[in-house]
């Protein structure tokens, strides 16, 4: 498989809990460059190729097939589960799990997974979590952005005044920061993006790390969410 890097890959103490780390690592993957082997769309499930055939684009299809590839190759490695033997649920919201039966009989630290997915344009990131949920948003930079107008209709005052009283140079960048790590923090709760969380998000117990770099000569800006230690599956 090309372009499948972990370019994140750190150990984080959740909470200041003392004794309680949560092993966290990041991929990244152009889904351009992701090869559409008959061999591994066979790994995936009924419910995934009905969603590919719903979509009507040639190119949205098949990243949306790319990136189905990619996540269960992943979580794959991560469990040590053939790919097409994971079970993948998702909550009311979308959100993401791995099914209690997919990890039966595993040793308690593969049990204890969780993982969530972003996708921009053609760039897909996955973050893993032993321990903790987990939350992740990416977003390729578009310069043109009407940013002052979007932060003035879904962020609170203090937020929108970030954005404001930015440099033109940066204000740009402080949107997108500020956009993603609410979105991660939504996600990792396994809200809804645009639920109440978007316009404020609240102190700890959970932390974050900014994302920032440049793939294929495209700026992304992205924020990972962790929460505290968890059990061993979320209930919604």
């Amino acid at each position: 498989m090309t372009m499948m890097e972990s370019v994140t890959d750190f150990v984080h103490r959740v909470g200041g809990v003392p004794g309680n780390n949560a092993r966290v690592r990041v991929w990244f993957a152009d889904l351009d460059k992701q090869p559409a082997e008959m061999a591994q769309l066979s790994r995936l499930s009924t419910s995934e190729h009905v969603k590919a055939v719903r979509l009507k684009m040639p190119q949205d299809r098949r990243r949306y097939l790319a990136s189905c590839v990619v996540t269960r190759q992943v979580l794959s490695n991560e469990t040590g589960i053939l790919p097409e033997n994971l079970q993948i649920l998702t909550n009311k919201c979308g959100k993401p799990r791995l099914s209690p039966l997919a990890v039966v009989g595993r040793p308690p630290s593969k049990s204890l997974l969780r993982f969530n997915v972003s996708h921009s344009e053609n760039f897909l990131c996955i973050a893993t979590a032993l321990g903790s949920d987990v939350g992740v948003d990416i977003e390729v930079v578009n310069p043109s952005l009407d940013v002052l107008a979007i932060s003035r209709a879904c962020f609170d005052q203090e937020n929108y005044e970030q954005v404001r009283c930015s440099s033109q140079k940066e204000r740009v960048l402080v949107f997108y920061r500020l956009w993603t790590r609410r979105e991660a923090f939504a996600k990792m709760l396994g809200h809804g993006v645009s639920s109440q969380h978007l316009h404020r998000t609240p102190a700890p117990p959970w932390s974050r790390r900014t994302l920032e770099f440049t793939l294929e000569e495209k700026q992304i800006v992205g924020s990972l969410a962790i929460g505290t230690p968890t059990g061993l599956f979320d209930t919604a």
